[in-house]
């Protein structure tokens, strides 16, 4: 989940506030999942997440898109560098530490390396980041590269549908990563649709909210199939237009704050959440008190781990990460330079 840089515009400022929404409605969601997978699930506390399933990781993997078209303008090789050491990094680190230290048979199973266990996201979002070189030839016609986006996000959600695949990575990055391209295509266009007006906005609400409610009875509604996809997007537009509107404030600012580090938030809220709930299943606590216990633990020391961040960077991106990048540019600059030179002398 790469972040824009501290003195990007506002819009990339409430892009920071959906992105801390998102990931902390994902600690949510496994605060309650966790539990519920041994038989101490909260129906209502179940239930609100079937609401919110259709939207949440779509919406991340429309955020990390809109960025795609800003990173193609880089050279190949710092390109490559910056998603190794902003994202491959942390999955490595996070996807062995866990096996080892909490899910202890995990490294024995090859299903474990090929699906990522919770570390998915960040295994899908490397895939698209790599598919999406593919657009590089286009960054100086971008209207053409939205359009391509656009033909690629409805083929990825056409083939998921159509294809049978039993891994697990394979049908996520075909579903969610197609997002990752519809957040490419919409780039240019995401503040004239902030402009929108309101009665559209408002019918668009209508739609969205009976969609969300349909699918609490169909799962094929939620997330995942070609029948969720349109909740997905009528719901990405709905919030894309919400956001900029959303007043400044402390809860704004801790939002935005959640969403700077929100690489850091998802690989360390499910470790926590883990042990959390193995804590308590040895003591034998109330299921309500027990999925409380688990979500409340999990934001408060997720955040507590972004918090620490300044301390632990090499968990989250490789050292050294700033030295290598400024060679890569300089090294473009110097090459860039030569080839101005040798066009005068010609």
């Amino acid at each position: 989940m790469p972040q824009p840089s501290t003195d990007s515009a506002p819009r990339m400022r409430w892009m920071d506030l959906l992105r801390g929404v998102a990931v902390l409605l994902v600690v949510v969601l496994h605060g309650s999942d966790i539990p519920r997978a041994n038989g101490l699930g909260v129906e209502r506390w179940t239930e609100l997440n079937l609401y919110l399933e259709p939207f949440r990781m779509p919406l991340l993997m429309f955020l990390s898109g809109t960025l795609l078209p800003r990173s193609l303008t880089k050279s190949a090789g710092a390109y490559l560098w910056g998603k190794f050491a902003s994202i491959v990094w942390p999955l490595m680190i996070w996807l062995v530490g866990f096996g080892v230290l909490i899910y202890h048979s995990g490294p024995g199973q090859l299903e474990y390396w090929l699906s990522g266990d919770y570390l998915w996201f960040l295994m899908a979002l490397t895939l698209c980041y790599l598919g999406g070189m593919l657009l590089k030839p286009l960054v100086s016609r971008p209207q053409l590269l939205s359009g391509l986006a656009v033909v690629v996000f409805v083929v990825m959600i056409l083939a998921r549908h159509y294809t049978e695949v039993e891994n697990s990575l394979v049908t996520r990055t075909l579903y969610y990563g197609a997002f990752f391209f519809l957040g490419a295509a919409c780039a240019r266009i995401l503040q004239r649709w902030a402009t929108a007006p309101w009665l559209l906005i408002a019918a668009l609400g209508v739609v969205v909210a009976w969609l969300a409610h349909h699918g609490l009875e169909g799962s094929e509604f939620r997330a995942g199939t070609i029948y969720a996809a349109p909740t997905a997007v009528a719901g990405i537009a709905l919030i894309l237009w919400v956001a900029p509107r959303i007043p400044a404030g402390r809860v704004n600012s801790f939002l935005q704050w959640a969403g700077r580090s929100s690489i850091v938030v998802y690989v360390s809220h499910f470790p926590i959440i883990i042990l959390i709930h193995r804590g308590l299943s040895e003591i034998g606590v109330d299921p309500v008190l027990h999925v409380a216990a688990c979500t409340l633990g999990g934001l408060l020391l997720s955040l507590l781990v972004v918090w620490l961040r300044p301390w632990t960077r090499w968990l989250y991106v490789v050292p050294g990460n700033r030295r290598v990048a400024a060679r890569l540019a300089a090294r473009v600059g110097a090459d860039s330079t030569q080839g101005s030179d040798r066009m005068r002398m010609s």
